[in-house]
């Protein structure tokens, strides 16, 4: 049995054919949450506040060509399971300096299973029982699957996609509601193979199990909109096109940067035009690497001067009948002036979010 989590990139990666040769190197840096709390805010707990319904629903679809069964269903998840995935995901961040998990369903004994919000007065009970500063309440888990079973290459194949959305709310004992509501919503499948459908569906995990780990799944979902977390992605790099970019990426590999950027501010002084270029693209890489996005930029925008000037972009005339197929270069180059410039859209409010660290982090 195979189990996937969904995953988006955010970059592309450019095919260069020219006679360089681009390679790729690993970064990671933090970004900054959608909510800021204040500095204050110190301890908090995860409490649960979810009204079991044990919904469920199930819709068969009409069978496709190549899909031979069908279904569709909803769930409510497992509001303890999430509760305590997400304790464990906010104290791994460790972005506060305590994080506790209040064991009991707060709706457990309530005679009228009606959802509703915690108010003011049980919050500060909360809070003050539990010696925290805020609450971080778990609402609800929607998890809805498609499941669908194929026959492909003498095999069935059984899939079950999964999109799982929690529902968080953040109280403070000195506010009457809640101050936000968290309604994230990610995806996670499951798939199965066999030489006959009974033998696939038996094989895929049961009903029970889907729903327990896409309410684990459900405790990861929210750390990202709550607290800033690290994104871990990678940059590409010019690693030919001249003695010292050739040599430079060889520390590159060896995580010396300076050693590298000392070759690639030599390659700048080149009078080849395209040596320069590269040469400034991939300093720009190196001041982003020690997180100066400033200097990044200036460094970046340097290489994109130089690719304009020699294709003569800066020349052409400026009609609504004219294309030009711009150079993998200038294409490169480009994209990477987006994801400086968002990183740097990102700090002012990165920076506030981590003032509690004094800058140590």
């Amino acid at each position: 049995m195979a189990k996937y989590r969904f995953i988006f990139p955010l970059l592309f990666t450019l095919m260069i054919s020219s006679c360089a040769t681009i390679d790729q190197v690993d970064i990671d840096y933090l970004q900054s949450a959608k909510i800021i709390f204040p500095t204050e805010v110190r301890r908090v707990a995860i409490v649960n506040n979810v009204v079991t319904d044990n919904r469920k629903s199930v819709i068969n679809k009409e069978d496709s060509i190549n899909v031979i069964n069908r279904s569709e269903s909803t769930f409510q998840g497992d509001a303890s399971t999430m509760a305590e995935s997400l304790a464990q995901n906010v104290a791994a961040a460790n972005y506060f300096d305590q994080v506790l998990i209040c064991d009991s369903a707060l709706r457990k004994d309530d005679k009228l299973k009606i959802k509703r919000e915690l108010s003011q007065d049980e919050v500060k009970e909360l809070t003050g029982d539990l010696g925290v500063d805020m609450l971080l309440s778990v609402e609800d888990i929607n998890i809805k699957t498609d499941q669908r079973a194929i026959y492909e290459n003498g095999l069935f194949h059984i899939i079950v996609d999964a999109k799982v959305s929690p529902v968080i709310k953040i109280y403070s004992p000195t506010r009457s509601t809640p101050i936000v509501t968290v309604s994230p919503e990610d995806e996670i499948f499951w798939d199965e193979y066999g030489q006959s459908f009974e033998e696939a569906k038996r094989r895929l995990i049961k009903e029970k199990q889907q729903i327990q780990e896409a309410s684990d799944f459900a405790g990861e979902i929210p750390a990202k909109y709550i607290l800033p977390s690290w994104n871990s992605t990678y940059r590409q790099y010019y690693s030919s096109g001249s003695v010292e970019l050739r040599d430079a990426s060889v520390f590159v590999r060896e995580d010396s940067w300076d050693d590298a950027l000392q070759l690639w501010m030599k390659a700048y002084e080149s009078k080849h035009e395209k040596t320069k270029m590269r040469a400034a693209f991939n300093i720009a890489l190196y001041y982003e690497m020690h997180d100066d996005i400033d200097k990044a930029l200036e460094w970046v925008e340097k290489a994109q001067k130089i690719v304009i000037k020699k294709e003569g972009l800066d020349k052409k005339p400026n009609q609504e009948s004219y294309t030009h197929k711009f150079s993998e270069d200038y294409m490169l180059i480009s994209h990477y002036i987006l994801i400086l410039n968002e990183r740097k859209t990102d700090l002012p409010t990165l920076n506030l979010q981590m003032k509690r660290f004094n800058d140590n982090f």
